[in-house]
């Protein structure tokens, strides 16, 4: 009788584990997972905003940023394929950073 019910516990048991378990990963791992990939997907884009902005004040040495920053940002999703919102604010960051130096 006794390894009846020990039996039943574990077949019970084990399955509702493994149902807490998927939940728990789904709810907290995999969220984690995609915010790590976002972090290097958006370190990528500020890399080459960077090497956007400084290629461009090498082309244009004698004009302000305003002239070329449209020239920026279509070349920033051009390479990358972000939004243009995107591309804008990863520029404006850029030159924004070259400038508080």
């Amino acid at each position: 009788m006794e390894g009846i019910v020990l039996r039943a516990l574990n077949v019970g048991i084990i399955p509702l584990c493994l149902l807490v378990l998927g939940w728990f990963t789904k709810k907290y791992i995999v969220p984690f997972l995609q915010t790590e990939t976002r972090r290097a997907v958006a370190r990528y884009v500020l890399l080459l905003a960077d090497e956007i902005t400084d290629w461009l004040m090498v082309k244009y040495p004698r004009k302000k940023w305003t002239e070329w920053l449209d020239e920026a940002i279509d070349k920033l999703i051009d390479v990358t394929g972000v939004s243009p919102n995107v591309a804008e604010r990863a520029i404006k960051a850029s030159i924004s950073r070259k400038n508080g130096q």
